[in-house]
């Protein structure tokens, strides 16, 4: 019977990493399937099209905003907004609305941009807030309609959350379960989605948010978080507040986007594998043409990732990306079968690496190749990188985490950056790892650790 026992566990344990192993591969086989969907153009822009819809809304008014105020007063109008889709047979600008909606984000972003550039940024406010479903998710619609159509998206979904999905019965009639906890907290917190799907990663949900304000930032980073990264998890208010402590330290300088719209795996058993952070480094990739289409030429754009982000970041630079710099923080590898600067598309792009001594990290990162398994290169080896410090924690009196509690009171203030507790630590507000990331940000000279990789000599 022991003997049985065991067997059946071995089995089991075959069999669902056989599963895992075949839904990457059936993720990879989706993505490589995608081919970019034409955007239509218009000869003219349709006012009287737009005239027609206004007029066809749920809600009137004589100006976008006004629309949008009333709106977010009354989820019901929200949600007939988000639930209202153009239709082909509803003249020039219905029919291409509808074609863009019907490509499902595959779509070239820079082209998507010109089209709305070509309909002019009253029509634009327009239809962010006449079809905020259609606009709140497209690629290349300009960031400020995404913002407010995502606003109302947010509106429509919270109230649908306090819905019961069940039979009616007479105890239950006059009964709503609570709101979604981290959809509510976000109402009236002027926080900017331009991308917010609450249903993605099996309702657990993935967004992008910008921190700061893009308009007039002098410099710009994308963040991509760690495991987990979904609405539901911790995660989502604690990337907020690492991206928020370096756009506030900047004084404005800096703004960030925390990038996190695609699945994601949790835990360590799914992180370890790769095919996830390919599906989302393509993405990734994509999204950074339409970053730098809306930011300008002239914006220093850095492309970080934090732990499992890393390797999203790296698989993203075998693809063109449109990064200046990229960061790897405590990051699980260069991205999977990555091992050369020779392996991206740019080999010499500027690359920085941080990681606490003793981070658990360390034991994932260099992994030799296996298909769809583990993610590459160790950042802290890579040729070219460069290391950045550690170092300690801030020993001020009011030094706080990344959650604002203070470090005194949890009796770690001024310790060293390192050890199981690194793989967070390396965020803390003012030490010495957070001021090196943020003078990276930055595109200012960092504290640089003493072992370093080799050079790149084609560099």
């Amino acid at each position: 019977m022991r003997f049985r026992w065991w067997r059946a566990t071995v089995l089991t344990a075959v069999a669902a990493l056989a599963l895992v192993y075949f839904a990457g591969l059936a993720r990879l086989g989706e993505a490589e399937a995608d081919q970019l969907h034409p955007v239509p153009a218009l000869p003219a822009a349709p006012a009287e099209e737009l005239v027609a819809m206004r007029a066809d809304a749920p809600v009137t008014g004589d100006d976008p905003a006004t629309v949008l105020n009333t709106a977010l007063a009354d989820p019901a109008l929200a949600a007939a907004l988000v639930a209202a889709e153009p239709t082909a047979d509803s003249g020039e600008l219905g029919a291409a609305l509808a074609a863009l909606r019907d490509a499902d984000g595959d779509l070239d972003p820079v082209e998507v941009n010109a089209f709305f550039e070509h309909l002019g940024e009253e029509a634009t406010a327009w239809l962010a807030v006449l079809y905020p479903s259609v606009v709140a998710e497209m690629p290349g619609a300009p960031f400020d309609a995404r913002i407010t159509a995502n606003r109302l998206v947010l509106e429509a979904t919270t109230a649908a959350s306090t819905a019961y999905d069940s039979p009616d019965r007479p105890w239950t009639d006059d009964a709503e379960r609570p709101a979604r906890e981290e959809l509510a907290s976000l109402i009236g917190a002027d926080r900017d989605f331009l991308y917010l799907d609450p249903y993605n990663n099996n309702g657990d949900g993935s967004w992008i948010e910008v921190v700061g304000d893009l308009d007039t930032a002098e410099k710009v980073a994308i963040l991509v978080p760690g495991g987990s990264a979904v609405l539901s998890s911790e995660n989502f208010q604690l990337y907020y507040n690492r991206a928020k402590s370096f756009v506030d330290a900047s004084e404005g300088e800096l703004a960030v986007v925390v990038w996190a719209a695609a699945s994601w795996p949790s835990g360590w058993i799914e992180e370890s594998w790769a095919s996830w952070s390919q599906v989302a480094a393509e993405s990734l990739a994509a999204f950074t043409f339409d970053l730098r289409n809306q930011i300008g030429p002239d914006t220093p754009l850095t492309l970080a990732g934090h732990s499992y982000g890393g390797a999203v970041i790296g698989y993203a630079e075998t693809y063109d990306v449109a990064a200046d710099q990229v960061l790897h923080i405590a990051s699980a590898g260069m991205g999977n079968d990555v091992y050369s600067p020779e392996d991206y598309t740019e080999p010499c792009r500027p690359r920085y690496s941080i990681t606490g001594p003793g981070d658990p990290i360390s034991y994932v990162q260099g992994m030799p190749y296996v298909p769809l398994l583990g993610h590459g290169a160790d950042p802290d080896d890579f040729p070219g990188n460069r290391n950045l410090a550690t170092g300690r924690l801030s020993d001020a009196p009011d030094a706080v985490d990344d959650y604002g509690i203070s470090l005194a009171e949890q009796g770690i203030a001024g310790k060293p950056v390192e050890g199981v507790h690194s793989h967070s630590e390396i965020f803390y507000p003012e030490s010495d790892a957070w001021n090196n990331i943020l003078k990276v940000l930055l595109h200012q000279t960092p504290e640089f650790a003493d072992e370093q990789p080799e050079a790149y000599d084609a560099c």
